[in-house]
Parts: C-alpha cells; structure tokens; sequence
C-alpha cells in the first residue's frame, strides 16, 4: 500500500468517519485501492488514488487512453494518468463490478472517485461525463491537518501520527513569524487570503505567507482558476465576512497558519 493510499484511508476513516476496506484484491489481476462506507446513510465509495511528485505526471488528464501505449514501458506512467484509464481499467472491469457486489455496491447507492493532486478542466469534464468524483490529495492533507491540529493525542496509526508531527512543526515555524525574503507584488499584498473552491464548496482562511497560500499562489506557485480562486483581503474581519457570506458548510481557518 502506498504512502498517498494511506494517507487518503486515513482521510476517509478519521475525518470522514467512514468504514474502509483498503486493497481488495479481484479475478483477473485486479485491484481495488479503497472501499468506504459511510456509517449514516449507507453510502459506499470505490476510491482509487493516483498521485505523482513529477511536474510532467502531477496532472490528470482528458487524453485518449490507449491499452497498447499503456503496454508499452515509456508511455505506461503518461496512460495511468488519463480519466480512461480508470474509466476503462479501473471502474470498468466486471471482475472489479463483481468484487464490488460482495460488499453491497450498487449504481444507486454508489460514487466512483479518484484521489488526484491536480488535473485539468477537460479531464473534470470528462469525469463528470463518467460519473466520476475527482478530489484534491492537495485540499484532503489541508482538512487532516486542520482536524487534528489541537489534538495532543498519541495516534496508534503511523499515517496520522506523522501528519500530526507535520502540523505541530508547521505551528512552530508559523509561530517564530518569519517574513518571505522579498515581498509580494502590490495586486498580491493581501493582509489574508481566502481560497474558495467551487467545485468541491469548500473555503479556507490563510495567512499569506502560509505554505497554502503563498500570496494567493497556492501550493503550486500557479493561480489556477479551474476548480477555485484565491481572493485577498485589508484585514482579518473582511477576510471572515466574505467566507461566512459564501455559505459552504466546510469553510473554516487553515489548520496550519492559523
């Protein structure tokens, strides 16, 4: 199991509350990274995670996946992050739909999701097509961190354990109030900034000089409109009004710079 598949267990199973089963393996060499089930009204996910640390991969994308090229050693890691090949190799396989069926999954009571750090607008358009969900590895570290960051707790899980240690260095560096060695540009000065996600309703206050927020830059250094926007404000009470005035139910401080 790989590093970002623990991560996003521990993401499903400690902040969401849900029940998980990770790697359920199927006929045919196939297998499932994650399944949840939410405890309340009994809906369940088949999770897969595809999450790349190369600029060249970080994106999923709508290009047309090809069995033969994904064959093929040089172009196997470009294939594996198309929306057809999990259309196709990981939502589509009857072995999967059979596995799946053990466990109480049906098209009524299902969602499909891929866990991505990034993708592109014609990939969410095609995974809407799909009836995919894609979510950010990027914004699910983000709501760990915020979950946990006043908790003083032993965590028994390795995953969390070590996020938590993150986190509380990521207080201490914020705390020691160490200044950006060049200042922003004058349209980024923002005293705060607000990220707001309209695809997911989600919002998050930040200092700027935080680590997300990166004087409205993110985490990627881009001001990526795709899925969001990043807004500065004068002063904190702005910053508050304008995220208690979009009305999301998670809109909340950043767990790390607040």
């Amino acid at each position: 199991m790989e590093t970002t598949e623990k991560i996003v267990e521990a993401y499903v199973r400690y902040v969401k509350g849900w029940a998980t089963i990770p790697n359920l393996r199927c006929d045919g060499q196939f297998e499932i990274d994650l399944i949840a089930i939410d405890p309340v009204n009994l809906g369940r996910y088949h999770i897969e995670t595809t999450v790349s640390g190369s600029q060249s991969y970080s994106k999923l994308t709508a290009k047309e996946f090809s069995l033969e090229k994904h064959n093929q050693r040089v172009q196997k890691a470009g294939q594996r992050r198309t929306v057809g090949f999990f259309v196709e190799r990981k939502f589509g396989q009857p072995q999967i739909a059979a596995k799946l069926r053990e466990y109480g999954f049906t098209d009524d009571n299902s969602h499909k999701v891929v866990v991505t750090w990034d993708w592109t607008p014609e990939a969410e358009e095609a995974a809407t097509r799909a009836g995919i969900e894609l979510w950010s590895f990027q914004s699910i570290m983000a709501e760990i961190a915020n979950s946990i960051r006043h908790q003083r707790a032993y965590f028994t899980d390795d995953t969390l354990r070590t996020i938590n240690l993150f986190v509380r260095a990521m207080q201490g560096l914020q705390r020691d109030d160490v200044k950006p060695e060049s200042t922003p540009p004058k349209a980024e000065a923002g005293e705060y900034w607000v990220y707001r996600n309209w695809v997911h309703k989600r919002a998050r206050l930040h200092r700027p000089s935080c680590g997300y927020c990166n004087f409205g830059k993110g985490t990627q250094g881009v001001d990526s409109r795709s899925t969001g926007e990043w807004r500065p404000f004068p002063d904190i009470e702005a910053a508050r009004t304008y995220l208690d005035g979009l009305g999301y139910d998670d809109a909340a401080t950043c767990g790390v710079c607040m």
